[in-house]
């Protein structure tokens, strides 16, 4: 991005100033209700006598729940929960209050085995540079945190100014373009449930 706003040295904006700006785009984003797919493979063991257990904090909206199996020594999910034996709760019992996944009945699941949760999270809000961008949110992130930059290297006295002007005009309408298309994709999926607090 620095590159693309002749500040290739960062000298009129710092590494950490564009991460900043990086943060603003995703925040867009989440705001504008873009989700990605989740798949949390091995966080949720079933334990004997328990019906209710804590989703794990990246989860959004939760959509299908596997049951871990065996083949050949080699762990599988391929027997799906059916939707009729888990539900989304909130165990709000004192300050520690936390969304739940909680099963109807445990005939439909094994103790000892692992579950799969599949759903979809809201995008990464980044905290270093060296954190790998969520799949498919590059191209936003890039036009609008070059939308943010521009604007504000347009407000100094560089000979790049008025060129600066015009591409910040120019990166703000290509991102709004992409945040109004929202792709299928990025959208929660109809058999979801959202989860409590995660909105």
């Amino acid at each position: 991005m620095a590159l693309m706003a002749h500040d290739v040295a960062l000298s009129e904006l710092t590494q950490a100033q564009w991460l900043t700006l990086v943060q603003g785009a995703a925040r867009d984003s989440r705001n504008s209700g873009w989700v990605l797919k989740m798949e949390d493979n091995e966080s949720l063991t079933v334990v004997s006598g328990t019906y209710e257990y804590t989703m794990p904090a990246t989860f959004a909206y939760l959509e299908r729940v596997y049951l871990e199996d065996t083949s050949e020594g080699t762990s599988v999910y391929n027997l799906e929960v059916p939707r009729g034996h888990w539900d989304i709760g909130y165990n709000d019992l004192g300050a520690g209050a936390v969304p739940t996944l909680k099963f109807a009945t445990l005939t439909a699941v094994n103790v000892g085995k692992k579950l799969k949760l599949v759903g979809q999270k809201r995008p990464t809000i980044y905290a270093l540079v060296t954190e790998t961008v969520d799949p498919g949110m590059d191209s936003f992130l890039r036009e609008r945190a070059l939308f943010f930059g521009f604007r504000f290297l347009a407000a100094g006295r560089s000979e790049y100014a008025t060129w600066r002007q015009q591409m910040a005009l120019l990166s703000y309408q290509t991102s709004e373009t992409m945040l109004k298309r929202h792709p299928q994709e990025f959208r929660p999926r109809p058999s979801s449930i959202v989860i409590p607090t995660r909105e």
